[in-house]
């Protein structure tokens, strides 16, 4: 990850947490302000200055992670992004939706329950690549 998409992780960390006005840059946001609060914790443990070396299996903005839907045993390719670069169609979806925001920070194996699509659904990560 380079230092300069790090730095665009970094704003869009302060822009959540230094006022409430951006937000509605954002709109629609599906995640309610509890959910939003959390994710905002999760990124700032993630990216505020790391004592120690970030684990390669683990979720992060820009990591292509592999799931696995438990309920029909199909796979989906996802790349987590900014809300900025994501493209749905493209595989991109954005670490303010429900699915990306809970991606963030889980392990390879991990299996995770959201309801997603008009229906909970159970999710394993079957694989995670850190892009470049």
């Amino acid at each position: 990850m380079n230092a300069e998409y790090l730095a665009d992780i970094r704003h869009f960390i302060s822009t959540f947490k230094n006022s409430a006005e951006p937000i509605n840059f954002f709109r629609p946001i599906t995640l309610r302000p509890v959910e939003l609060a959390s994710l905002l914790e999760k990124l700032e443990g993630i990216y505020d200055e790391p004592k120690l070396p970030l684990k390669k299996n683990v979720v992060l903005i820009g990591s292509k992670v592999v799931i696995l839907d438990m309920f029909d045993y199909t796979e989906m390719s996802l790349i987590i992004s900014l809300p900025d670069d994501s493209d749905p169609s493209k595989g991109k979806i954005s670490v303010l939706s429900p699915l990306g925001s809970s991606l963030l920070g889980r392990e390879r194996g991990e299996t995770f329950a959201i309801f997603y699509g008009n229906r909970m659904n159970r999710f394993r990560i079957t694989s995670i690549d850190q892009q470049p």
